[in-house]
């Protein structure tokens, strides 16, 4: 008699993740699937030389490029969506031990979405399966406070706040954005480090991204968002509305460049290696640009890019940014710098040696020496 194979944990089915699909001609399908896709509110965020992925908030469809232009036998890929992230590593563990070929390991894919978490077998019969799990909503950070405020148009956006750990209050406060990608969960070292260092700390998921309504427009009208939480953080009884400070990275930190310029009642900013002139950006960064195609023209990505607006920035900026980041490149922040400083602005650029987007334990030590520094010169009691 054969050996059975080995029972998974029965669980609830909770249907498909969404869809990939090999095509012969990537660039093809792509300006097709474009001219009628968004008619079904899917936008493509993301695009390379292998695919393209087209999202309408959590559902997805990625078109792959066949390899020598030939679709394989069973070139669509089945995505089943999981109860949690420890369902795919169950289940991805036990696709191997009955002879699935490991395409992807269990990992994080916040790129495609927020809170998306997959693993990728070929079956022997040649099906590729994805195994997904995402997040509904931001899960819960022990010690933090999961909540819920009003944006602009409307929106319902949530975040975390964290409690200081020291000091007495009315307590200095900050907002942290995230960057394309992103969310509020990823937030939370950061977060961690500050409310150590006794700030009241509000890391707002965008407008878009998890936990958040409305869909992302990369700094359109997500500034306004941020400057209504903004009012919501300093209304606060244990808030000092004096001493609030923003801080974005990546996309965060070109929202944070464009909140200042709306004039709210902060006094000082930080952003690490945003993107401060779309435009200039597009040509920069070829990766960049059917994601800014789709995005806005010329005037809309201009009305986007804080370069624009630095006549109304007003409060000190602190920018930090590394010299090896390839995707938003360091003439982003010198040239923010220069701008700045040229319209008689108090400006200051930490570039950080051999650091590519994101940073490594090294170099995030290193910027956030720098920041926090930052934050106690201009959030200390005067």
């Amino acid at each position: 008699m054969a050996e059975a194979p080995p029972q998974p944990a029965r669980h609830a089915c909770s249907g498909y993740a969404g869809l990939a699909v090999v095509v012969p001609d990537l660039a093809a399908s792509v300006a097709f699937h474009r001219r009628w896709l968004p008619l079904l509110g899917f936008r493509r965020i993301g695009s390379d030389a292998d695919g393209a992925l087209f999202m309408r908030r959590y559902d997805h469809l990625m078109l792959r490029q066949a390899i020598d232009g030939r679709p394989p036998t069973g070139g669509i890929t089945i995505a089943l969506h999981a109860d949690s992230r420890t369902q795919v590593d169950a289940i991805h563990a036990q696709l191997l031990a009955l002879g699935a070929e490991a395409l992807s390991p269990p990992q994080e894919q916040a790129y495609f979405a927020p809170g998306y978490y997959a693993c990728g077998v070929r079956t022997p019969d040649g099906l590729r399966f994805d195994i997904v799990h995402r997040w509904p909503d931001l899960p819960e950070i022990a010690g933090t406070e999961l909540v819920r405020l009003p944006g602009a148009d409307g929106m319902t956006l949530g975040g975390y706040l964290f409690k200081p750990e020291a000091g007495q209050p009315p307590h200095p406060a900050l907002v942290l954005l995230h960057g394309f990608g992103r969310d509020a969960w990823t937030e939370r070292h950061l977060a961690e480090l500050a409310a150590a260092s006794g700030y009241k700390v509000l890391v707002l998921a965008l407008r878009g991204w998890l936990g958040s309504d409305g869909d992302s427009d990369q700094g359109l009208r997500q500034p306004d968002d941020v400057v209504a939480a903004i009012d919501w953080l300093r209304r606060l009884p244990s808030v000092d509305p004096s001493r609030i400070g923003l801080i974005g990275s990546s996309m965060g930190g070109q929202i944070a460049l464009l909140t200042a310029a709306r004039h709210p009642p902060i006094r000082c900013v930080a952003a690490l290696f945003p993107p401060t002139d779309l435009e200039h950006w597009y040509t920069a960064n070829p990766h960049m640009q059917p994601y800014l195609d789709d995005l806005a023209d010329a005037e809309g990505l201009q009305l986007r890019s804080p370069i624009h607006h630095v006549g109304d920035i007003d409060v000190p900026v602190l920018l930090l940014h590394g010299d090896a980041d390839e995707n938003v490149p360091l003439d982003q922040s010198l040239r923010m710098t220069e701008m700045l400083r040229e319209a008689g602005k108090e400006a200051d650029l930490l570039i950080v040696s051999g650091a590519s987007h994101f940073f490594s334990v090294r170099e995030n030590a290193i910027a956030r020496q720098r920041l926090f520094a930052f934050l106690r010169q201009h959030l200390s009691r005067r």
